[in-house]
């Protein structure tokens, strides 16, 4: 069947940018519309980040997100590939995004949000 809605929660697990980028390629987007993605305490970095844009940029469908990085080694570069891969969403209508206890600057976490700003998304911070 097509995954239309998934939930994935990984919480203080030993998940590397291998793991990370492993689990961001086995999933598919090209039909998922809802999606909840948590990583908290996890040794993610930026591959995984660049490899969680390029794949959120895959979901053309999307239209409702959360993401929640916390706790991750995830920087600048990561944060941008998936801000990039966010602002590819054309259905999204509703995302809560945390960038919390990441290496992302809080310059690019605002570029994040200003890139994210349009009518018609709901964004919960």
């Amino acid at each position: 069947g097509k995954l239309e809605k998934a939930q994935l929660g990984l919480f203080s697990t030993k998940l590397t940018d291998t793991g990370g980028e492993a689990l961001c390629a086995g999933l598919v987007g090209k039909e998922l519309q809802d999606l909840d993605l948590r990583l908290f305490n996890t040794s993610v970095a930026d591959k995984t980040g660049l490899a969680l844009g390029k794949f959120l940029g895959s979901c053309g469908k999307m239209t409702k997100l959360s993401l929640i990085l916390a706790g991750t080694k995830i920087g600048d570069s990561g944060g941008e590939s998936i801000a990039n891969g966010l602002v590819a969403l054309p259905l999204l209508t509703t995302i809560l995004l945390a960038f919390e206890r990441t290496l992302v600057s809080p310059g690019r976490v605002a570029d994040v949000k200003r890139k994210l700003q349009r009518p018609g998304l709901q964004i919960n911070y």
